[in-house]
């Protein structure tokens, strides 16, 4: 009997030193589809959401610079959370770029071109097959009428091995059981090497991707804009996990 009583003692020891370490968690971080505010007990103004990588919409756009042809498609979140202390946001975002699609094209076309965008050309999934998003800071910029806030955002953006810091708005509806936001975020693709037909080569018609001598203006057809938009609309499951 007095050993099991010692064997409990030291568990429990073991558990309250891990727990203090932070080295538990108790509550899975994956699913949170049946969790409501209602479950959870707040013990101060900092709280978690998990975002639905199945309900949240990532668009991508892109095309010539200097002629009238855009394309677009969708890339799927593989997971998201977002820490709430008051209404200042911070957290990260898990994009899988092998993912990426293609929306506006034929069959055909649409399969070289997103075999393209999936290449060492451009994102080289294969190597890379995912990219992040780590807010570190926001800021609100306007209350509006609806309740929702118009907010700026910063943080830094990872592409394939680069990091570099990025700022957008966004709306953001704080205040409803299921979290949302909704905005655009623009990034320049030579600020993570990805150089195919840059805007960076126009003036120079012997670099990589025109080989043959010829002037800038019959170079302009061939130049792909090195700004990429992604319009946004990422939801939370419902609830907060207190901190």
């Amino acid at each position: 009997m007095k050993k099991t009583l010692i064997f409990v003692f030291l568990i429990n020891l073991s558990l309250g030193q891990a727990l203090n370490k932070g080295e538990v968690d108790l509550i899975p971080k994956q699913r949170f589809d049946n969790l409501t505010s209602k479950n959870l007990v707040k013990s101060s103004n900092v709280a978690s959401v998990i975002l639905n990588e199945n309900k949240s919409v990532f668009l991508w756009k892109g095309g010539l610079k200097f002629g009238n042809s855009n394309h677009s498609g969708n890339l799927k979140m593989l997971n998201g959370n977002i820490t709430l202390n008051d209404k200042n946001i911070s957290g990260g975002i898990i994009i899988d770029m092998q993912s990426l699609s293609n929306l506006d094209m034929p069959t055909g076309p649409k399969q070289r071109l997103v075999s393209h965008l999936r290449s060492p050309d451009f994102f080289n999934v294969e190597k890379y097959p995912k990219a992040k998003l780590i807010i570190n800071s926001s800021k609100v910029l306007e209350k509006l009428d609806n309740g929702k806030y118009k907010m700026l955002i910063n943080g830094d953006i990872t592409i394939k091995d680069k990091t570099n810091p990025i700022s957008f708005e966004a709306l953001l509806d704080l205040d409803s059981n299921i979290k949302s936001a909704e905005g655009k975020m623009l990034f320049d693709r030579s600020d993570f090497n990805i150089q195919y037909r840059s805007e960076m080569h126009l003036d120079n018609p012997n670099s990589f991707w025109n080989k043959v001598q010829t002037s800038r203006d019959a170079a302009k057809d061939k130049i792909i804009r090195d700004i990429i938009e992604i319009d946004f609309n990422v939801v939370s499951f419902p609830g907060m996990l207190s901190k």
